[in-house]
């Protein structure tokens, strides 16, 4: 119970602090810790691969992390740059709540639901000594988001941005994402006229998706030269190519 009013006692103090995040362009501090399902993750190791990561701390018994979480924004963002799709980007969810294990699973009354259902992000309960990660990111609230760059920098982000714009802060990464060599001998752009999608070189390209700016897989069918996007609505829209050489993602505007 103590634990638990401690708890309660962050989320409701947090408008009073004085210092809400370690300062913009900080080192990360490296980490090793165990998802709920048995799998360690170490920090440095996906950003040693190239990696952006996102860290959101987040407590099982708090509703503004809960309405969160179901905006599925991570978990579309895990989705298609995650390990199953671009593998360009990780996302860990580290848990502030002590000795609470089975509210992930929505089962205790200190949880607002089932934390697992349509989550596919690795969850972590953060116990005992690896506690001390939330003094290092100076976790004051939650839910609370870091970026952190493959240089080991990281970023606070706001809750309040989408898939898309998560995905074009990491590409400001220092080199990274995009694999820039790569990317400059294919081409992807939209014939407004047409209302097609033109790919240079399809030959060379082993698949292709297409995303919209919130994360939606676009259905193309079979990759081409010309893919007809005449029933698309206009936006900003995400292609991935997957190479030999591995996976380019360039950004698109369609405009008619």
């Amino acid at each position: 119970m103590k634990n638990r009013l401690a708890s309660i006692l962050l989320t409701l103090l947090v408008s009073f602090s004085t210092q809400a995040q370690i300062p913009n362009g900080s080192i990360a501090t490296d980490f090793t810790l165990t998802d709920i399902y048995g799998t360690p993750h170490n920090l440095y190791q996906y950003l040693d691969e190239g990696k952006v990561v996102y860290l959101k701390f987040f407590a099982c018994h708090c509703p503004s992390c809960w309405a969160y979480h179901n905006s599925g924004t991570l978990e579309n963002l895990y989705q298609n740059y995650g390990p199953e799709g671009s593998a360009q980007i990780q996302v860990l969810m580290l848990e502030n709540d002590e000795f609470n294990a089975d509210a992930f699973y929505g089962l205790g009354g200190y949880t607002q639901g089932d934390w697992t259902l349509g989550n596919s992000i690795p969850m972590i309960d953060v116990e005992g000594a690896d506690r001390t990660i939330f003094t290092d990111y100076n976790m004051t609230y939650y839910p609370m988001v870091y970026k952190v760059c493959p240089d080991k920098t990281t970023t606070l982000i706001s809750t309040s941005y989408n898939t898309s714009q998560l995905y074009q802060f990491a590409d400001e990464c220092p080199g990274t994402l995009g694999l820039e060599e790569e990317a400059a001998s294919f081409d992807v752009f939209v014939d407004n006229v047409s209302l097609e999608l033109v790919v240079e070189q399809p030959a060379a390209i082993k698949s292709l998706r297409m995303f919209s700016a919130s994360g939606q897989e676009i259905q193309l069918g079979n990759l081409a030269e010309r893919l007809d996007i005449s029933k698309l609505d206009g936006g900003v829209y995400f292609v991935q190519l997957e190479t030999e050489a591995g996976v380019v993602v360039k950004k698109v505007f369609i405009s008619f």
